[in-house]
C-alpha cells in the first residue's frame, strides 16, 4: 500500500513537471513571436523614412538651385561691369571722323543713332573710335576703328571692323557684352540740358545709356565725352614761315621760341 502510494505520488509529480516544461515552452514560443514588427508598424516607419528624404531632397534640391542662381548672377554682374568697361574706352576715344556704313558715303555726324540702325531691333548707334593699338604699324590697318552698337535677340552687341571705311561686302566682328536686354535708350547732354535728339553737328558732352535687362532690371550710365576741338584755318597774312595751313599753333608755353630780348640758352 505504502509502495503503491509513492508510485502514484511519483506520477503525479512528472506529470505536473511535464506540465510546467510544455507551459514553460509555450510561453517562450509566445514572446519569440511577440519580439517581431507588426504591418502597421512597418508602414509607419516607411511613411517616417520617406517624410525624412523628401525634406532631404527639398533642403538639397533648393541648396543646389541657390547656388545656380547665384553663379548666374555673377557671370551676368561680370558681364555688365565688363560691357561698361568697354562702353566707356570707346566713348572715351570717339575721334572726330566722319563715319560710313555699308560702303555708303561718309555720314555728316561723328556719332550716329537711329532705329534698326546696324540690324538692330530698336535702337543702333556707331562712331569711329581712336586708339586702336597698332605698335609701329605693324599691322595692316590704321589705330581708328569702326564700331556699332546693336540690340539683337535679346543681346546687346558690339560690332567693330578691322577698316575704317569698310565696303558693304565686308562682315563686321560681332561681340556679345550683354545677354537678357530687353530695352536700350540714349540721351545726350548739349546746350545745358538732356535732350533725345542729338545735337545738329559735333558731339554732345556726355551720353546717357539706359539698358533695362531681366536680371537688373533699368542700369543708367552717363559717359563724358571729348570736347570738340576747331580747326583753326592760317592764311598767309601775318603767318609764320614755315607753318602750314588748317595746321593748330602749340599752346604750350615751355616749347615757344624765344621771344627778342630774351637770353639765347647755352647749346642753342
Amino acid at each position: 500500500m505504502f509502495a503503491l502510494s509513492n508510485a502514484l505520488s511519483n506520477t503525479m509529480n512528472s506529470t505536473f513537471s511535464c506540465y510546467e516544461v510544455h507551459c514553460i515552452k509555450q510561453g517562450q514560443y509566445k514572446n519569440k513571436r511577440q519580439l517581431g514588427f507588426t504591418l502597421i508598424e512597418m508602414l509607419l516607419s516607411l511613411a517616417i523614412f520617406a517624410m525624412i528624404g523628401m525634406a532631404t531632397y527639398s533642403v538639397l534640391n533648393t541648396t543646389i538651385s541657390s547656388k545656380d542662381s547665384i553663379e548666374n548672377q555673377a557671370d551676368q554682374l561680370k558681364d555688365m561691369q565688363r560691357a561698361m568697361l568697354i562702353l566707356e574706352n570707346d566713348f572715351q576715344q570717339i575721334t572726330q571722323r566722319k563715319i560710313r556704313l555699308n560702303g555708303e558715303s561718309p555720314l555728316d555726324n561723328f556719332f550716329i543713332a537711329e532705329p534698326y540702325l546696324l540690324d538692330s531691333e530698336e535702337l543702333g548707334f556707331a562712331f569711329v573710335r581712336d586708339g586702336w593699338t597698332n605698335p609701329v604699324m605693324i599691322l595692316p590697318r590704321s589705330e581708328m576703328q569702326a564700331v556699332g552698337y546693336r540690340l539683337k535677340e535679346g543681346n546687346l552687341e558690339r560690332l567693330y571692323f578691322n577698316y575704317v571705311d569698310a565696303d558693304s561686302a565686308t562682315e563686321p566682328r560681332i561681340q556679345i557684352l550683354i545677354r537678357g536686354v530687353t530695352e536700350l535708350s540714349l540721351s545726350y547732354y548739349y546746350e545745358k540740358e538732356w535732350q533725345e535728339e542729338l545735337p545738329d553737328s559735333g558731339l554732345p558732352l556726355l551720353i546717357k545709356l539706359i539698358v533695362v535687362t531681366e536680371t537688373y532690371k533699368e542700369i543708367e550710365r552717363v559717359f563724358s565725352l571729348v570736347s570738340l576741338t576747331e580747326k583753326i584755318n592760317v592764311s598767309g597774312q601775318g603767318a609764320n614761315p614755315g607753318t602750314a595751313p588748317n595746321s593748330i599753333p602749340n599752346q604750350n608755353p615751355t616749347s615757344s621760341p624765344l621771344t627778342p630780348g630774351q637770353p639765347k640758352r647755352p647749346g642753342t
